[in-house]
């Protein structure tokens, strides 16, 4: 998809139509706002490592006396040496590349032997803005991560020119023009907003463009010589994909999407989702974990989440040895509770140095005890989920290894109490998300949304719709399955209960009914909340119904089927 629709309005009382159950007609009067072609749009180059993805064209650059290349790099790999811009000309394969020549060094050749390199620890499986920028009259040439600049050299091709005519690759490092690839160098991961500039961007650009953030619109006073949408036009091969991002019009793009992994039967130690959570600088004395957890596993021993730290493997752990347990700091606290397979629970974990851990399945208090008391849970450790480590990092056994879903799983930083587990749990609203005052109080420690902007390892993988409600999963979206018919049975009514979100979809003035037919025709649209104003009846249109507060002048309709 190469447009992103943001907004569809209906304004114009001459747009209330007697029946608007002919949705046909009712789309073509719909104003349309595009975002920007490209945004929220993700490269994707998965692995295995192979010479099959990439992108490559001819860009028809003229000379160049200066140059910057910017992106956003999320890498899936651990090893060395893999490069993800190419740009070679005859007799020069190197004319420009930008990559990593060792772990954890950036590099950016110019004119097939020029070489500057910034050692800025490239961690795995985490978003970083990189920008390469070089002058030809001052000789200055710059990286730049995250916004600052990681290594400046002078004299760096003074006087020189990037060759015209040369043939741009995205993903793979040429040893000629269009070709001769090696695996050993293929990118692994993805990229977002690649832009190439004819000039030496400033400072002052490259952190702007880092400040506005992944989701952001950042540009800059002149237009980019190549553009990402230019890229993303251009034919994909392989495995290589475009993938939608996390700046989707949701509020949280991981509602629906289920975290599965393979069955007993497949599991084993290359599944999982590993990670260094920011936890902050300081070691932490309180702290809740809740999910919800489906296993596919008849033994009795397997764990879906470690946090090792080092010196103590067992820093925090969560799942089943013989019952449903939980570990801090080396301790254990055991349940007497074997979770049935085939069924999903609510499970949430809470723990406080002063005053021990507390363990609920289905929003009910199962055990507590003096877990870990006195203590505190250090920072700067690996998270996993899926694998129980043995070690920070690593030492997984496959006997170990979860087999399930798991879905909206959150960290937050407090204890939480009976209420607010109860809050969570919201009688078994499998769909309900995080409550808005969690959010506004900054408890969220780590969001499931974070989750889902990772790359999985293995055959672990994030599904929705159709594809999560056929395996167990409730699904949340109400899209991709089979009965696209408008059910207007499938209406909830809420009165006196408005919804709110940030996808601004519109509103509809008229009838409830049309409003409904709408509001189903258009898709993204999940909700309506209907209201008087200026004396019509108005329905504005969200695309979820997570999100909810009380208001008696206002009653709110969600599709549930």
């Amino acid at each position: 998809m190469r447009g992103v629709l943001n907004r569809v309005q209906f304004v114009d009382s001459s747009l209330i139509l007697a029946d608007m159950l002919a949705t046909t007609t009712l789309l073509l009067v719909v104003g349309l706002v595009l975002g920007d072609v490209g945004h929220n749009q993700i490269l994707d180059f998965p692995g295995p490592a192979n010479t099959e993805n990439y992108i490559s064209y001819n860009p028809d650059l003229p000379a160049l006396t200066g140059l910057t290349v910017c992106a956003w790099q999320q890498k899936s790999y651990s090893d060395d040496r893999r490069y993800w811009f190419s740009y070679a000309v005859p007799g020069i394969d190197n004319e420009i590349i930008l990559g990593e020549r060792e772990t954890g060094l950036y590099v950016f050749y110019l004119g097939g032997s020029s070489l500057i390199g910034a050692n800025v620890g490239a961690p795995e499986n985490q978003w970083v803005h990189v920008c390469a920028a070089w002058d030809s009259e001052s000789g200055v040439a710059v990286i730049s991560v995250n916004g600052e600049a990681a290594a400046t050299q002078e004299g760096f091709e003074q006087g020189g020119s990037v060759r015209a005519g040369g043939n741009l690759v995205i993903g793979q490092e040429q040893d000629s023009v269009g070709g001769r690839f090696d695996a050993s160098q293929a990118f692994l991961g993805r990229l977002y907003n690649i832009n190439v500039w004819d000039y030496a961007l400033n400072s002052t650009d490259v952190a702007f463009l880092y400040e506005t953030g992944f989701c952001g619109y950042g540009s800059t006073e002149a237009d980019p010589i190549i553009s990402y949408a230019d890229l993303l036009a251009q034919d994909l091969n392989g495995a290589t994909s475009v993938i939608d991002g996390p700046c989707i019009d949701l509020e949280d793009p991981s509602n629906g999407q289920i975290l599965r992994f393979p069955p007993q039967s497949q599991a084993s130690t290359a599944n999982f989702l590993q990670f260094s959570p920011g936890l902050g600088s300081e070691d932490f004395g309180e702290f809740s974990i809740c999910t919800w957890f489906f296993k596919t596993y008849g033994d009795q021993s397997r764990y879906f989440l470690s946090y090792a730290v080092s010196g103590e493997h067992n820093a925090i752990v969560l799942g089943e040895q013989a019952t449903l347990g939980f570990w801090v700091n080396g301790a254990k606290m055991l349940t007497d509770i074997l979770l049935e397979q085939q069924r999903w629970y609510h499970l949430c974990f809470t723990w406080g140095s002063d005053s021990g851990a507390v363990i609920y399945v289905d929003g009910a208090k199962v055990k507590e005890g003096d877990l870990a008391k006195g203590g505190l849970t250090k920072t700067g450790g690996v998270m996993n989920i899926g694998q129980e480590q043995d070690s920070m990092g690593g030492s997984y056994e496959s006997s170990q290894a979860f087999a399930g879903s798991l879905y909206n799983l959150n960290m937050f930083n407090v204890k939480l109490t009976d209420d607010q587990v109860a809050q969570i749990y919201a009688n078994g609203t499998f769909c309900e998300m995080v409550p808005d005052e969690m959010w506004e109080s900054e408890s969220v420690m780590i969001a499931y949304k974070d989750l889902f902007s990772l790359i999985p390892d293995g055959d672990v993988m994030f599904d929705s719709g159709e594809a999560a409600w056929r395996h167990g999963a409730i699904h949340c979206q109400g899209t991709d399955l089979d009965e696209d018919a408008h059910k207007p049975d499938c209406w909830k009514t809420e009165e006196g209960r408005r919804y709110k979100d940030k996808s601004n979809l519109g509103y509809i003035v008229g009838d409830v009914d049309a409003a409904k037919a709408a509001c189903y025709a258009y898709g993204k649209c999940k909700t309506l909340t209907c209201y008087k104003k200026n004396g019509e009846q108005r329905c504005d249109m969200l695309s979820t119904y997570e999100k909810q507060k009380k208001d008696k002048k206002k009653t709110s309709y969600t599709y549930r089927c």
